[in-house]
């Protein structure tokens, strides 16, 4: 998934570990939001236990979001 999208893995671990914002998502899911200047990566993870498990990773150009 990360290699197909040409995200970094250190990238979306930034954005787990610090994200600029979380939100609730579907199906009872969150997304992690990170600011990188031009753009924000949204990293949707379902939490099992204590384990954030990735479903989806991609970026949206900044001036797309509303919130």
């Amino acid at each position: 998934m990360l290699a197909a999208r040409g995200i970094d893995r250190n990238v979306v671990e930034s954005c787990l570990l610090q994200p600029s914002r979380i939100i609730p998502a579907r199906d009872n899911n969150f997304a992690y939001l990170k600011d990188f200047h031009t753009n924000i990566l949204k990293v949707i993870v379902a939490e099992e236990k204590e384990t954030l498990v990735v479903i989806t990773v991609y970026w949206i150009a900044k001036d797309r979001m509303t919130q």
